[in-house]
C-alpha cells in the first residue's frame, strides 16, 4: 500500500541520515562525491556497479576508492566496505 511504502522510505532515510551525519562528524573533509561513494559501498555495490551507476570507468572508480581509503585512514588489509558498514 502507499502508506507502507511511505513508511519504508521514511525509515530508510532515517537510517542513512545517521550514517551520513556520523561520517561527516568523523571525517569533515569528505566531499559530496566521497559521501556518494561511501553510500554505494555501504550498499555493497562492487566496482563495476559503481562505474555504471556513476558513469565512470572502472579505473576511475578504483582511483576514487584509493583516495577514499587515504581520507578515511584505512589500511590495505582492511575492507573499505566492511569499514563503512560498521559506521553507525
Amino acid at each position: 500500500s502507499k502508506a507502507k511504502k511511505t513508511e519504508q522510505r521514511y525509515n530508510f532515510d532515517l537510517i542513512h541520515q545517521s550514517f551520513f551525519r556520523n561520517l561527516r562528524f568523523r571525517y569533515p573533509e569528505l566531499t559530496s562525491t566521497d559521501l556518494k561513494f561511501c553510500a554505494l559501498l555501504r550498499l555493497n555495490f562492487n566496482t563495476k556497479d559503481i562505474a555504471k551507476f556513476t558513469n565512470l570507468t572502472v579505473r576511475g572508480v578504483e582511483g576514487a576508492r584509493y583516495r577514499l581509503r587515504k581520507k578515511l585512514g584505512i589500511k590495505n588489509n582492511q575492507s573499505l566496505t566492511d569499514f563503512l558498514i560498521e559506521i553507525k
